[in-house]
């Protein structure tokens, strides 16, 4: 079995050095690693070339006006491995963090792929916000229904070749428009408990807003998880009616539905005031209700702008 680590990048400068000691920290050493950087103009290229020249491993190109599931089909296809992993820039993993993808891979040969959670890893007060309301604690997801991030994964080639790799044709959302084509074929992924991988949540709003505005473009442009966003406009529609009836008993329906809706970011925290170098916890909680409705905003934008581009694919 060889094993190849594939990742894209595009104007990182200041996550590369991270990025290539953490790949060269690996307890597993990778057959080869390739970086594919998609036109960067913030010396990303120039960063990637110098931190690798001393591993021969490393095969860095430049592939200008690609984007992120075009640069990772040409870094897969610029590698014969049998077992290729794919991950970012700007997460941070342990070194064991490609041994535990691989040796969950090999314990089960008809798994596809093996996978780790992206898990908040915050610095700030507004992150640790962002955090509480975008990304699970470690034991929240259920693995069987998790779909892999492309931060953190590891595929049989045969699947990726099954299912034809990433879909170029979406800018956003390629790596659970994978997911779903391999759970469409019978294809399942396992879970690598020390495969987790720490991600710091976007340091602004506005970066949260484009971050998920863009998320949601990619479902309905590839028609995804329809029934979940229907349902969040849905819920908004009742919520915006019990707030017109203006009656004791709407409002107090409207702020039980509330604080259903937000019991799980509440819950979250404490967890991540705890991570957070700098944290004021009652800041966070003020500001979790803000960012969830900001993000539900976003998505809804999102789909429907996403849903006008929408075409029937495989």
């Amino acid at each position: 079995m060889t094993v190849a680590v594939c990742a894209t990048v595009k104007n990182e400068v200041e996550e590369i050095a991270e990025l290539v000691q953490s790949l060269k920290a690996q307890s597993f050493a990778a057959h080869q690693l390739v970086i594919i950087d998609g036109g960067s103009d913030d010396g990303t290229l120039e960063a990637l070339r110098e931190a690798t020249r001393d591993d021969d491993r490393f095969l860095v190109k430049c592939a200008v006006g690609s984007n992120i599931a075009a640069g990772r089909n040409l870094a897969i296809a610029e590698t014969e491995a049998s077992v290729i992993a794919i991950t970012d820039a700007g997460l941070h993993r342990s070194t064991n963090w490609l041994q535990s993808l691989v040796s969950t891979l090999e314990s089960d040969p008809s798994a596809a792929g093996a996978f780790g959670y992206v898990l908040a890893s915050p610095e700030t007060t507004f992150e640790a916000a962002l955090g509480a309301v975008v990304l699970p604690l470690p034991h929240q997801p259920r693995p069987e229904r998790y779909p892999p991030s492309s931060g953190s994964v590891v595929f049989r080639r045969s699947w990726l070749d099954r299912v034809g790799g990433y879909p170029e044709w979406l800018a956003h959302g390629e790596d659970l428009w994978l997911d779903r084509a391999i759970w469409a074929e019978g294809g399942f992924f396992r879970h690598a408990r020390s495969a987790d991988v720490g991600f710091r949540p976007r340091r602004s709003a506005g970066a949260f807003f484009r971050q998920y505005f863009n998320y949601a473009v990619g479902d309905g442009q590839a028609g995804m998880l329809w029934a979940k966003h229907l349902i969040r406009f849905a819920s908004y529609v009742l919520g915006v009616i019990l707030l017109c009836l203006w009656s004791a008993v709407s409002l107090s329906v409207l702020v039980v539905l509330m604080g259903v809706y937000f019991s799980a970011s509440f819950r979250r925290a404490s967890t991540m005031n705890r991570l957070a170098a700098v944290s004021n916890p009652v800041r966070v909680l003020a500001l979790i209700p803000c960012l969830r409705v900001l993000g539900d905003l976003a998505k809804m934008m999102g789909f429907v702008v996403g849903a006008t581009r929408w075409r029937p694919r495989r």
